[in-house]
């Protein structure tokens, strides 16, 4: 049995109703159908979408994709996660200022996975839970956001799926290294006509590397929100938000000072 996804009244906002297999995208008539263009096409002429999460990695990778390629849109996906609502306000300001027309998705059916820190919205929690792999993990995140926006690309006619997996969180998380790209792009062969890719600019660097990208690329860095616990301020504390202060130490810059 199939269900359809419930659209709210904010035509940028989609939400996918709990189901058993991967969801079924609704067309937004808002969006107009882009036809699909030649597959022999330059950097600069590919069409993108964008997987927009509000963190210095996303943020930066929306800078370099907004100047390599052509942003159809950006995805920000709503999942129940502590940082829900930061998140989104950090990617709709970030869109803004790279004139890019962002697209909110919610995923209620994650409320189901009760026992998972990262969705426990209610609870209060130490921070120091915030800093393995098992206690921010959430199942097979990455694989089905990165699956929904191959629905949307192959619709509306993108080339590539921008992500901001990188070198540095590739050590702890296997969804950010190279082998999954491969993976999945070679899934995305068969399960797309038109042979979608997923793309990150910032695979082989680190956190340091990247905010040094951001600057060369004016990536809108003051709006960065990376905290595992989504309050008005990032904590510093957890091993997000101390991996960011890392790479602001390193290059001795102020930029981003949402703590």
């Amino acid at each position: 049995m199939t269900h359809s996804p419930t659209i709210t009244k904010n035509p940028f906002i989609l939400v996918i109703t709990r189901m058993p297999f991967l969801p079924v995208i609704a067309r937004n008539p808002s969006l107009p159908v882009i036809a699909r263009n030649e597959m022999t096409k330059q950097s600069h002429q590919l069409k993108s979408i964008i997987l927009l999460s509000g963190g210095l990695d996303s943020i930066v990778s929306a800078a370099i994709a907004k100047e390599k390629t052509t942003p159809l849109f950006a995805l920000t996906f709503d999942y129940g996660q502590r940082a829900a609502k930061m998140e989104i306000q950090a990617s709709k300001k970030t869109c803004k200022a790279l004139k890019i027309r962002h697209m909110v998705i919610k995923l209620p059916f994650f409320a189901e996975f009760k026992k998972l820190l990262m969705l426990q919205t209610r609870e209060e929690v130490n921070i120091e839970k915030f800093n393995k792999l098992k206690d921010v993990w959430v199942p097979n995140r990455n694989g089905l956001f990165i699956n929904i926006a191959a629905c949307y690309a192959e619709y509306y006619g993108a080339d590539l799926i921008i992500t901001g997996f990188n070198r540095e969180e590739a050590v702890q998380f296997p969804d950010n290294r190279p082998q999954f790209i491969a993976a999945t792009n070679h899934a995305l062969m068969f399960s797309t006509l038109t042979k979608v890719k997923v793309r990150s600019f910032v695979s082989e660097y680190t956190k340091k590397q990247i905010y040094k990208l951001g600057l060369k690329y004016n990536a809108p860095m003051r709006y960065i929100y990376s905290c595992y616990l989504g309050e008005q301020k990032m904590c510093g504390k957890c091993a997000s938000c101390r991996r960011l202060k890392k790479a602001m130490e390193c290059n001795e810059s102020s930029h981003c000072v949402n703590y």
